[in-house]
C-alpha cells in the first residue's frame, strides 16, 4: 500500500523561547490511491462557503466558523483509510544536552517520534511519502537524514521520500494546520474565548475527545501522544 503523510507543527517558537509551552507536531495519513476523495470533499466545502483563502487555524473567525466545523465533520465522516497523530512536547522539560545543545537536532528527533511508531504497527509492507510544510526551516534541513534513520528503524515498508511542500498549494497540509491547532489550543490556552473556543468545543464533541490530554495508544483515527521527556529526550 502507498501511504501519503502530511505534516505540520504548532508553537515551534517555544523550542528557543524563554517562554515555555507545548509544541505540537501533527501528521495526517492517507491511502494514496484514495486521497482524492478527501481532497474533493474539502474543495466542495470551500466552494459551498465561498472560501478562497488558505485554510489556517489563525484565520478562524465567527464569519467562517461553519466552514471550519464542517472540516471536522469531514474528518469524522470520511470512510476511507485515514489517521491523524499528534505528539505534544512540553518544552519546559526538554534537556538539550541529549540533543547536542541544538534545538534543530531535538526537533528532528521529535519529528521521528511522530512517524516511526505508527509505521511500526503496520502488518504489511507500505511505501511512505512524507510531506512537510516548507515554511518550517527547522524541518527540511535534516530531511535526508530523517529519511535514512526512519528506513533503518521501521520493521517493514520503505520511506520513498520526505519533501517540503508549500502549504498555500497543499490542502492536506492546511488541513493538518487546523487539526494541530485544535490540540495546541487545548494545551496552551488558559482563557478560551470567542470563535476558536466554540470551534474547539465543537471538535471535542464530534471527535469524542478531550483535546488537551493524551489518548490511548491505539486510539483511531485521532491520536494524541504527550511524549515522556523523562526518557532521554
Amino acid at each position: 500500500m502507498q501511504i501519503d503523510i502530511y505534516c505540520d507543527e504548532s508553537r515551534l517558537e517555544f523550542l528557543e523561547s524563554v517562554d515555555d509551552g507545548f509544541m505540537v507536531i501533527g501528521s495526517l495519513w492517507l491511502e494514496r490511491e484514495k486521497r482524492n476523495s478527501l481532497k474533493n470533499q474539502i474543495k466542495e466545502l470551500k466552494e459551498k462557503h465561498n472560501f478562497n483563502v488558505e485554510i489556517k487555524w489563525t484565520k478562524i473567525s465567527y464569519k467562517m466558523l461553519d466552514f471550519y466545523k464542517e472540516l471536522v465533520d469531514i474528518f469524522v465522516d470520511y470512510q476511507e483509510f485515514h489517521f491523524f497523530k499528534a505528539i505534544v512536547v512540553d518544552t519546559s522539560k526538554i534537556n538539550f544536552e541529549y540533543h547536542q545543545n541544538n534545538s534543530d537536532i531535538g526537533f528532528y528527533k521529535f519529528y521521528y517520534q511522530v512517524l516511526v511508531h505508527k509505521m511500526n504497527t503496520a502488518s504489511h509492507h507500505n511505501d511512505y511519502y512524507v510531506y512537510v510544510d516548507d515554511k518550517t526551516n527547522k524541518v527540511y534541513k535534516p530531511l535526508p537524514l530523517l529519511k535514512k534513520v526512519l528506513n533503518n528503524a521501521i520493521y517493514t515498508g520503505n520511506i520513498k521520500l520526505i519533501e517540503p511542500r508549500d502549504s498555500f498549494e497543499n490542502l492536506f497540509i492546511q488541513y493538518v494546520d487546523v487539526l494541530i491547532g485544535l490540540v495546541s489550543y487545548g494545551y496552551n490556552t488558559v482563557d478560551m474565548r470567542g470563535a476558536k473556543k466554540e470551534f474547539h468545543d465543537y471538535a471535542c464533541e464530534k471527535l469524542d475527545l478531550s483535546l488537551n490530554k493524551s489518548t490511548t495508544k491505539n486510539k483511531q483515527p485521532f491520536n494524541i501522544f504527550e511524549i515522556n521527556l523523562d526518557r532521554n529526550f
